[in-house]
């Protein structure tokens, strides 16, 4: 009876062994997005330092040592600059994308640059970020509401951004619901702020409503500390703003300067837009009228 259990063991662990490497035998196919992969064999036995962005500086996944085992299917997606960004299975229910050192492609391979764009955009809500958007949706790390970061890719329903600097830089994953794109042209932020106004959240700015024209000037109701509504008039000027001057807590793109009689007002002003149907966008404006956390929201009225 030993003799048979001690025959019987080994071969036990060699299908356990078998079973939890048969998982990866296949790569997963990938949604619809700017994002597309090959799989590409590399030389076996052989494993390397995966990164969340081309930089050995950046964050690096599982607590500072992930790697990727070139003894299973590698997706390659393209190169950018001397790396090479991948996804592999960690498990079955754990994939990672990130980058390796080009170095590692067999000389044979021939791999087209990573095409990015780089759109400017803002964090609607606090979100996690993943570096396996397609299975277990792990946190690499996360981000606060109104952090700015660069959309550079999609992949499905996730968009591809890129944050942070040093130690803190990453690329990673989000739901594409919880962006919005910011203007960062002032020709842009010209036509954007031009309509009518209601007020969605704060009070920065004595107004619950305001309407700007094209011409420059603005008219609106303001709310009289006895609660009543009383009609004001003046112009209005959009100008580029230098977030590192550090006057509002958003690190504005534009300063708003707001001219009603004898009373001039500036706001650090943001303008976010999103997508709706035929090529059309819905903006809306953050106003800050200060470092500290003090804005308002204004919602364009139909």
């Amino acid at each position: 009876m030993k003799k048979f259990v001690s025959m019987l063991l080994p071969l036990c662990l060699s299908l356990l062994l078998f079973s939890a490497v048969a998982f990866a035998a296949e790569a997963p196919s990938l949604p619809g997005g700017t994002l597309t992969a090959d799989v590409v064999s590399f030389a076996s036995k052989q494993t390397y330092a995966v990164y969340a962005a081309p930089d050995s500086k950046g964050i690096r996944g599982a607590n500072g040592r992930a790697r990727v085992s070139t003894n299973d299917w590698i997706q390659v997606f393209g190169t950018d600059g001397d790396w090479l960004l991948v996804q592999y299975a960690i498990t079955d229910s754990h994939f990672r994308i990130g980058y390796i050192d080009k170095k590692a492609l067999p000389e044979d391979a021939q791999i087209s640059e990573l095409c990015l764009t780089a759109i400017p955009a803002v964090v609607n809500y606090d979100v996690v970020v993943t570096d396996d958007p397609l299975v277990s949706q792990s946190m690499l790390t996360k981000l606060t509401e109104n952090t700015r970061v660069t959309a550079i890719g999609s992949l499905g329903d996730w968009t591809y951004i890129e944050g942070g600097e040093g130690k803190s830089r990453y690329r990673g994953f989000v739901p594409t619901e919880c962006l919005s794109g910011t203007v960062s042209e002032l020709q842009e932020a010209n036509h954007a702020i031009v309509g009518s106004w209601k007020l969605y959240a704060g009070s920065s700015v004595n107004a619950e409503r305001i309407t700007f024209y094209e011409s420059g000037d603005m008219t609106g109701l303001a709310t009289l500390e006895n609660g009543m509504s009383s009609p004001f008039s003046g112009t209005w000027t959009i100008e580029k703003y230098d977030p590192r001057r550090g006057r509002y807590w958003n690190e504005s793109e534009f300063e708003l300067t707001l001219s009603r009689g004898n009373t001039t007002e500036q706001y650090g002003l943001r303008i976010c837009r999103q997508a709706v149907e035929e090529g059309r966008y819905k903006y809306a404006l953050v106003l800050s009228d200060g470092t500290r956390n003090s804005s308002m929201v204004l919602e364009g009225e139909e």
